[in-house]
């Protein structure tokens, strides 16, 4: 008894649409990995409520060869967006190394991920909204 009426433009439109609803005239900031989700989450954002978005990519150095490079192009050149990045590969090298165990490392890795994210949101003025 299925049909198929379902459709992906339906959806973004209506996610874009109730996106305009919720933040109005606020300013969003937007973690931006260079993975599926977060773009996908900036891209329908960007359409949603453009210069109100706030972009922060931190740049690790532990992203695939050319991901960085790829969406800083995408996100300024494609989306207009409002992007920041912060270059933080020597930093992350620094807090892993010597270290082997693989949980230590991720701890490791989300506690300079989210003190270089804080550092730059708070740069970031009036935004009301964190989109991840």
């Amino acid at each position: 008894g299925c049909t198929g009426r379902w459709r992906l433009d339906d959806f973004a439109s209506a996610t874009i649409e109730q996106m305009r609803t919720r933040i109005g005239n606020d300013r969003v900031i937007c973690g931006l990995s260079g993975g599926v989700d977060s773009a996908v989450v900036a891209a329908l954002l960007s359409r949603a409520i453009g210069d109100q978005l706030s972009c922060i990519l931190v740049d690790n150095g532990l992203l695939r060869k050319g991901e960085a490079a790829a969406v800083i192009e995408e996100f300024t050149t494609h989306f207009k967006a409002d992007l920041h990045v912060v270059p933080a590969e020597d930093r992350f090298l620094d807090v892993l190394s010597g270290v082997t165990e693989p949980q230590e490392k991720r701890r490791r890795i989300g506690r300079a991920f989210i003190d270089c994210f804080a550092a730059e949101a708070a740069r970031i003025k009036g935004a009301k909204y964190l989109a991840q």
